[in-house]
């Protein structure tokens, strides 16, 4: 006899329930009667919930859902296809001031210039870099790229910065491509897997996410600068690496390295003379009077106990503004026989040639010093006549001048009188076009009388200001400042 019809949903549902647990163990001491009940009891909850749930039908979809798609093919992408992917985004990475280049995932040592600029190098995924850990992939691979270029020792080796991934991030790195991979495939098959509106939106927005999230964790896995020096006052034979963590923020990685090498002197892009001098007197022309500077900036590029300057022209700069004080050091185009062959002293250039030679100051000075000494003449000798030759009041030694007066000096010697000796200009330079009025006034005029051997340059600089409403009390604070920090010693306001 069949069991009694339920009369509500939730009847129907309790008897199935009831009915599974009776089905599942018959209990001791009872009978088949009571089997058959239960049995009963399913097909009534069965048959109301078929007929009376408003005509609805349930089933079960057998096809696996989106995300059971996506890990299935996740765990079938191979490694190699993984760190391809990798690769192939940090490659994308461009160059960023102060590096002169970016080199992401080198294959060998040989992939990475040797040249006198300086270049970052990112490694590839496998050289991992672990915290605390003396040896690692990455140690070994930058101490490769360090010393070698291919077969060939490398030379430049104060111009290379290193960014390894992370031992322990990598893993949810790849975890995360792997997915990304996976996604790609399920769109690109969508018509084959048979997806409708809805799911083919679901994997694209999935898609979107994982590129995003890969983006994010190559960030947070690229996290380790490296950078070589070597303690000058230590084992001055054994390279180090400084290692530091750049984590964190939206820059990218070659922003990051930047910023932080740059905060911490690792790259210099402005170097100031003082500093230049440290260097020469500490090091580079502690035994000789001067150093070429071709050989200066090899020795900065090479070695890596020395300031790593971003390229040569801050290098130039600071020589640049050296010169135009008496506190660092001269400069000569040559060296010939016993004298340096234009030398400058204290003077301003625009230039400077990598052939040139930095001077010691007091070297300099002992040379221009000899050279102003008054040069010895010998008397005339005078005339058949008996007469002194008066000639036209030339200067030489034992002459006269108009007044009959002799011109002979106490000493012997007489400086003589040279034609054109002084040459002075003024100009008013367009406010608008002041740095093309400069330049043109220096390389048509002041170079010229520069090259004239022994000349003494003086440039100064005439600024007047009218302001007819007066002149805020806060611009004159700040051009006050800025004329002490200047060193100008000529300046004031008025009514």
């Amino acid at each position: 006899m069949l069991g009694s019809a339920p009369t509500t949903r939730d009847q129907a549902v309790r008897g199935l329930e009831a009915s599974r647990i009776r089905l599942g163990v018959v209990q001791p001491g009872e009978s088949i009667s009571d089997f058959n009940d239960a049995l009963n009891t399913l097909h009534g909850s069965l048959s109301y919930l078929y007929n009376n749930t408003n005509g609805n039908r349930f089933w079960y979809d057998t096809r696996p859902t989106l995300r059971k798609t996506m890990e299935d093919r996740a765990t079938q992408v191979p490694s190699a296809e993984v760190d391809a992917e990798i690769e192939k985004r940090l490659k994308k990475l461009r160059k960023e001031n102060p590096f002169a280049g970016v080199h992401a995932c080198p294959a060998s040592s040989l992939d990475v210039p040797d040249d006198q600029a300086v270049r970052l190098v990112i490694l590839r995924p496998a050289d991992t870099y672990r915290r605390k850990s003396e040896k690692s992939k990455a140690t070994e691979t930058v101490e490769e790229i360090l010393n070698n270029r291919g077969t060939s020792p490398r030379i430049y080796r104060n111009m290379l910065a290193i960014v390894a991934p992370d031992f322990d991030n990598l893993a949810s790195l790849q975890t995360e491509v792997r997915r990304f991979i996976a996604w790609t495939t399920i769109m690109s098959d969508k018509d084959d897997l048979n997806l409708d509106g809805n799911q083919i939106r679901e994997t694209q927005q999935n898609l979107d996410r994982s590129n995003h999230t890969v983006d994010l964790r190559i960030k947070e896995t690229y996290c380790w600068l490296m950078v070589p020096y070597i303690d000058q006052y230590g084992d001055m034979k054994t390279i180090q690496w400084e290692t530091n963590n750049i984590s964190g923020g939206d820059d990218s990685i070659v922003a990051k390295a930047a910023k932080k090498m740059i905060q911490g002197e690792q790259i210099i892009t402005n170097w100031a003379p003082s500093l230049l001098l440290m260097q020469l007197d500490d090091l580079l022309w502690k035994d000789q009077n001067d150093i070429q500077i071709k050989k200066l900036w090899e020795y900065l590029s090479t070695y890596c106990y020395l300031p790593r300057l971003a390229n040569y022209s801050v290098l130039e700069d600071a020589i640049i503004r050296g010169l135009a004080s008496d506190e660092y050091y001269a400069i000569a185009g040559a060296y010939s026989g016993s004298r340096y062959v234009d030398l400058k002293f204290n003077k301003t250039v625009m230039s400077v040639n990598q052939s040139d030679f930095l001077v010691k100051t007091n070297v300099a000075l002992k040379q221009i010093v000899a050279e102003k000494e008054p040069v010895p003449v010998q008397p005339v000798q005078p005339s058949g006549s008996g007469t002194a030759d008066t000639g036209s009041g030339n200067g030489v030694a034992g002459g006269m001048d108009a007044g009959g007066q002799a011109t002979q000096g106490g000493s012997g010697t007489v400086q003589p009188q040279k034609e054109n000796s002084h040459f002075f200009m003024s100009a008013k330079l367009d406010t608008t076009r002041v740095n093309r009025d400069v330049n043109n006034y220096v390389q048509e005029i002041i170079q010229h009388l520069m090259a004239v051997e022994g000349s003494d340059v003086e440039l100064t600089l005439e600024v007047n200001v009218s302001a007819p409403n007066g002149i805020p009390s806060g611009t004159v604070r700040t051009v006050s400042e800025n004329c002490r920090t200047l060193k100008i010693t000529n300046f004031g306001f008025d009514s």
